[in-house]
């Protein structure tokens, strides 16, 4: 399903994917549209995120204040985040050494790799 600024979908797998669509700014609107998408697929229940920002994109910081919130969070179990560059990729894996985030997040630039590490967290899950 494509909102504005997503294309949102839940795999065979279940895992939840979530692509963000170039050269567009996220407002809360479109964070609140999101949310509802996802939420409409995972039926209120945590799930794996695979969220690709290799398109790039910008979020405005009340959007961001709400996709942080502790309720949203409570429904990722974890997530991988893909982007479009192997450096980007250290660079964002050893800020998030030092971040105090709870939930299990990691960057990859392979589709494939980011699927198998949330399986893995799917099964720690059953």
């Amino acid at each position: 399903m494509q909102t504005r600024t997503a294309d949102i979908d839940l795999d065979d797998n279940n895992i939840l994917h979530i692509v963000l669509l170039p050269d567009v700014k996220m407002d809360i609107e479109d964070a609140v549209d999101n949310l509802l998408v996802v939420r409409h697929f995972t039926k209120n229940k945590p799930c794996v995120k695979l969220i690709d920002i290799r398109a790039g994109f910008k979020i405005e910081r009340k959007a961001k204040v709400l996709i942080n919130k502790a309720d949203t969070q409570k429904k990722t179990i974890a997530r991988a985040i893909l982007t479009g560059s192997s450096i980007k990729k250290v660079v964002f894996n050893f800020f998030l050494k030092y971040n105090s985030n709870s939930i299990p997040t990691k960057f990859f630039t392979e589709v494939n790799e980011a699927i198998e590490w949330l399986k893995a967290y799917q099964k720690k899950e059953i």
